[in-house]
C-alpha cells in the first residue's frame, strides 16, 4: 500500500503540468501502437494469402502488399515519434525538479542540512533526480507509461489471436504471470535492502566531494592521507560489491527459473500447434506470429513493471524529501524589515543534542555601534553569529530585531540586511565581479563594483587583468581564471560586504591571512567605512581590536568578561592571560631581530 501510494505521488506530480496534451499525446501513441502491433502479427499470413490466392494480376498483388508495407512501417516510424514526444515530458517533469531540489536546500533550516539525516536525504533526492531515465522518478513515469501502452498493444493482439484459438491467449498470459510473480521476488528484495546501499552512497558521496574540493588537495598530499582515505573508500566499495552480489545472486535465480518456464510454455504452445493439424497456414503464421508478438510485449510489461516496483524506492526517497524539513520561515507573509536598528540577545543558550555550546548569552547593539567579540578557538563566537543571522534557532532565550523577536520578520528581507564574512567563506568559480555582487550579470552595478575594490585597495590589480573585473576565478572552469592569494581572496570577500552596504555587518576572523601591518589597516578600513553601521569583529588575535570601544570576551560558550581593552586589563584575568601571551610573542619576535 505504501508503494501503490508512492506510485500515484509520482504520477500525479508528472500529470501537474499539460496534462491534457500529455494525455493526448499519450493516447494517441496507444491507438498508433495498437495499429502497428495488429499488422505485425497479420502482415505474414495476409502476404501469404495474397500469395497463394490472388485476386489482381502478379505485379499489382506485388504494389498492393508494398503499400500494406508501408502504412505498417509509417505506423512504426510515428510511433517511435510520439515516443520520442513523450520521452520529453519525462524529461522536462524530472528536470522541472531540480531548481525545485536547489530551492528546497535553499530554504531548509541549517541544522537539517547539518544533520546526518538531512545530508543522507539529500543525497538520495539527488539520485532519484539526476539518475536519468533508466533509475529514478523520471524511469517511475517511464516504465508505466510503457507498461499501459504495451498492455493495449496485448489487448489488441489478444483480440487477433483469439479470433482464430483464444486457449493460446491464456497460455502465453499464464506463462507470463508466472514469470512476473517470479520478478515481484527480485523486487521485494531490492525494496528491502535499497536502505543499505543508499547509506554507503551517501558516504561515497561525501568522499567524493572532499575529494573533488581543490581546498582539499594540499592536505592530501602533504599529510599523505593517501593510506586513510583507501582504506575508508576499500571498505565502502568492499560494501557496495558485496551488496550488489547478494542482488546479483537474486535476480540470477530469479532470471534462470523465468528463462525455464517461458522455454517450457513455447514448448507447450508448439506441441498444441502441431496437434491442430486441420490450421490452414496462414492460421498457423498468425499464431506463431502473435506468440513471439504477445511474449515480447508481456516480457516488455513485466520488465517495465518491475523497473515500476525497483524505482518506486527512489520514488519513497524523493518524497521523503519533498516533506522532509520545515521550511526556514514557516509562516508566510511575515512583515519585510526597512532597516536593522537594534538587535538585542537576552539569556540565549544552544545547544546540539547534549552539547551545549552557548550558556545564557546577552548583549545589545545599535547602529552606529561596533562590538569586538574575542576569544580562544571552539569559545562560541561563530555560533553566536549564526544565530544571531538566523542560521539556527535558540534553544533557549530570545532574539529580538528592532524590538520584535526575529521570527516576526520575512527571513528574505533580515538577509537583505545582514552582510557577513565567515572565515571559511568561499569564492566562487564566477567573475570578480560576479563574486562581489552576489547577483546575476545583468543586476550588478559595475561602477560599484569598481568602487568597492578601490575601497579594498584591489582595483589596480583587477585592472591589469585580461579581463579585468569579468575575470573568472579558479581555473577548473576558466583556463584563463586566476588564482588569489589569502589575502586578496580576504580583501575580495570584504569588498563583497561592502558592496551590499547592509545595517548589521560581521566580520568573523576576517584578517587571518593578512600580516600584522596589513591587519591594522583592515581594521582602520573596516571602522571608517562601517562607522555608521552595526559591526561585530570577530577574532582571536587582540591587538588590532584594541581600539573597539566595547570588547566581549568569550570562554567555554559563555560570555566572561565585557568593556574596553583597558577596563579589561584590570577587571578579567582570563583577557589579560590572552594579552600578554600574544604580546610575548611579539616581543619574542622583537627580541630575535635585536640579536
Amino acid at each position: 500500500m505504501h508503494s501503490y501510494g508512492d506510485w500515484t505521488y509520482i504520477m500525479r506530480l508528472f500529470g501537474k503540468q499539460r496534462r491534457a496534451a500529455k494525455i493526448l499525446l499519450f493516447l494517441i501513441d496507444c491507438v498508433v501502437g495498437a495499429a502497428y502491433a495488429g499488422f505485425v502479427v497479420s502482415f505474414p499470413a495476409l502476404v501469404v494469402h495474397l500469395i497463394q490466392q490472388p485476386i489482381l494480376p502478379g505485379l499489382s498483388t506485388v504494389l498492393v502488399i508494398l503499400a500494406i508495407a508501408l502504412v505498417g512501417y509509417g505506423l512504426n516510424i510515428l510511433d517511435t515519434h510520439l515516443q520520442d514526444g513523450l520521452t520529453q515530458f519525462t524529461f522536462d517533469f524530472r528536470f522541472d525538479y531540480i531548481p525545485v531540489f536547489s530551492g528546497l536546500i535553499f530554504n531548509w533550516r541549517q541544522a537539517d542540512i547539518d544533520s546526518v539525516q538531512g545530508k543522507a536525504v539529500i543525497d538520495q533526492a539527488y539520485e532519484a533526480i539526476y539518475n536519468g531515465g533508466n533509475d529514478g522518478i523520471g524511469a517511475v513515469v517511464d516504465n508505466t507509461l510503457q507498461a499501459v501502452r504495451t498492455s493495449i498493444q496485448v489487448i489488441t493482439v489478444a483480440l487477433v489471436l483469439g479470433y482464430f484459438n483464444p486457449w493460446l491467449i491464456l497460455i502465453v498470459a499464464a506463462i507470463n504471470l508466472v514469470e512476473y510473480a517470479l520478478q515481484r521476488i527480485a523486487n521485494a528484495w531490492f525494496a528491502k535492502h535499497k536502505q543499505e546501499e543508499n547509506q554507503i552512497a551517501s558516504y561515497q558521496s561525501y568522499f567524493t566531494r572532499m575529494l573533488m574540493k581543490r581546498s582539499s588537495g594540499k592536505d592530501i598530499r602533504l599529510f599523505n592521507l593517501f593510506p586513510l582515505l583507501h582504506q575508508h573508500f576499500t571498505v565502502l566499495a568492499d560494501g557496495i560489491v558485496a551488496w550488489q552480489q547478494r542482488y546479483t545472486r537474486v535476480t540470477t535465480l530469479v532470471g534462470g527459473l523465468q528463462v525455464a518456464v517461458n522455454a517450457l510454455g513455447i514448448l507447450g504452445t508448439l506441441l498444441f500447434l502441431i496437434q491442430s493439424q486441420t490450421v490452414s497456414i496462414e492460421n498457423i503464421i498468425v499464431f506463431i506470429t502473435a506468440m513471439q508478438v504477445l511474449n515480447a510485449r508481456f516480457t516488455t510489461i513485466r520488465q517495465a513493471l518491475s523497473e515500476v516496483g525497483r524505482n518506486l524506492s527512489y520514488a519513497a526517497n524523493f518524497r521523503s524529501f519533498l516533506g522532509y524539513a520545515q521550511p526556514l520561515e514557516p509562516t508566510p507573509n511575515l512583515p519585510a524589515i526597512d532597516q536593522i536598528q537594534s538587535v538585542r540577545l537576552q539569556d540565549v543558550s544552544f545547544a546540539v543534542g547534549s552539547a551545549t555550546l552557548l550558556y545564557h548569552v546577552s548583549l545589545a547593539l545599535a547602529a552606529g555601534q561596533s562590538l569586538a567579540i574575542v576569544g580562544e578557538n571552539g569559545a562560541g563566537k561563530t555560533t553566536l553569529i549564526k544565530l544571531i543571522c538566523g542560521l539556527y534557532p535558540p534553544t533557549a532565550g530570545n532574539i529580538t530585531i528592532n524590538g520584535q523577536p526575529r521570527t516576526a520578520w520575512s527571513t528574505a528581507s533580515l538577509r537583505d540586511r545582514i552582510a557577513v564574512e565567515f572565515q571559511d567563506d568561499i569564492l566562487l568559480h564566477f567573475t570578480i565581479a560576479e563574486n562581489i555582487a552576489l547577483v546575476v550579470p545583468e543586476k550588478i552595478d559595475y561602477d560599484r563594483v569598481d568602487r568597492m575594490l578601490q575601497e579594498v585597495g584591489m582595483l589596480d590589480f583587477v585592472q591589469h587583468l585580461s579581463h579585468g573585473v569579468r575575470t573568472m576565478i579558479g581555473n577548473e572552469l576558466d583556463p584563463d581564471g586566476i588564482s588569489l592569494s589569502g589575502g586578496q581572496k580576504e580583501e575580495l570577500l570584504f569588498a563583497r560586504v561592502l558592496y551590499k552596504d547592509a545595517d548589521l555587518n560581521i566580520l568573523d576572523e576576517p584578517t587571518a591571512a593578512l600580516d600584522p601591518l596589513a591587519e591594522k589597516q583592515f581594521y582602520a578600513l573596516a571602522s571608517a567605512k562601517l562607522k555608521d553601521k552595526m559591526v561585530i569583529f570577530i577574532s582571536h588575535r587582540l591587538g588590532s581590536l584594541t581600539v573597539q570601544s566595547q570588547i566581549m570576551v568569550m570562554k567555554d560558550g559563555r560570555i566572561i568578561g565585557l568593556g574596553s581593552h583597558a577596563e579589561l586589563l584590570a577587571s578579567c584575568a582570563y583577557y589579560r592571560q590572552l594579552w600578554e601571551a600574544q604580546k610575548t610573542l611579539y616581543a619574542a619576535g622583537d627580541q630575535n631581530e635585536e640579536n
